[in-house]
C-alpha cells in the first residue's frame, strides 16, 4: 500500500516554514489546505496566524487576543480553524487536490469541529502532507497506527532527505491527479 499521508515531526519552526513554503511554491497548483505562521517581533513570538492556500488569513492566537478560549499565554480564535483552515481543506478536497495541514498541534485540538473533520480527511485516502510538533504524542501515536502513513523527523541534518521525500510523495500524488485510473 502506498502512503497517503506524509507527516513531518518538527522542533524547529523555521525549518517547518521553509519546507512548507517550498512545497507551496513548487506544488501550489495541486496543493490546498492551510499554513500556520508564527507572528514575531524580533525574537519575541506574539502569536500565530492561519493562512488558507488560495487566499485568506486569520489570527489564530495572540497574547493580545481576548477570548474565552486560551492556550498557555495566548487567546485563541477558534473561527480561524473552523472557518479559514477548515474551509481551505474542504475546498481543496472538493477540487481533488492534495491536502496540506501546516500544522496540527494543541491549538487544533481546541476545536472539536475542526479536529473531527481533520481526522476524517486524514483517513480519506487523499494525499496529505502534515506537520506536527515533535513531542505531540497524540498525533505521533495516531499516525503510527495508520499503515499508510510515513513519519519523517524534520531537522537540519536531514533537510535534503526530507525535501526529497516530500517531492517524491507529491510527484506521485500529482501524477495520480493528472492521470486518474
Amino acid at each position: 500500500m502506498k502512503p497517503s499521508v506524509l507527516a513531518f515531526s518538527f522542533k524547529d519552526c523555521a525549518l517547518k516554514e521553509r519546507l512548507s513554503e517550498r512545497l507551496c511554491s513548487v506544488y501550489g497548483r495541486w496543493l490546498g489546505g492551510f499554513r500556520t505562521r508564527e507572528l514575531r517581533d524580533g525574537a519575541a513570538r506574539l502569536g500565530f496566524e492561519v493562512e488558507a492556500l488560495g487566499g485568506g488569513r486569520a489570527l489564530l492566537a495572540s497574547k493580545t487576543l481576548v477570548s474565552p478560549v486560551a492556550f498557555n499565554k495566548y487567546g485563541v480564535d477558534l473561527a480561524a480553524l473552523d472557518v479559514t483552515a477548515l474551509r481551505a481543506l474542504e475546498t481543496a478536497a472538493a477540487a481533488g487536490r492534495a491536502l496540506l495541514f501546516d500544522e496540527l498541534g494543541p491549538l487544533a485540538l481546541l476545536s472539536p469541529g475542526f479536529s473531527a473533520r481533520a481526522v476524517e480527511l486524514l483517513f480519506s485516502g487523499r494525499p496529505c502532507v502534515v506537520f506536527f510538533r515533535r513531542g505531540a504524542r497524540q498525533f505521533e501515536e495516531a499516525f503510527l497506527k495508520k499503515d499508510d502513513t510515513v513519519i519523517i523527523e524534520l531537522a537540519a541534518e536531514n533537510w535534503a532527505e526530507a525535501v526529497a521525500a516530500a517531492q517524491a510523495f507529491l510527484d506521485k500524488a500529482v501524477a495520480a491527479m493528472e492521470n486518474p485510473e
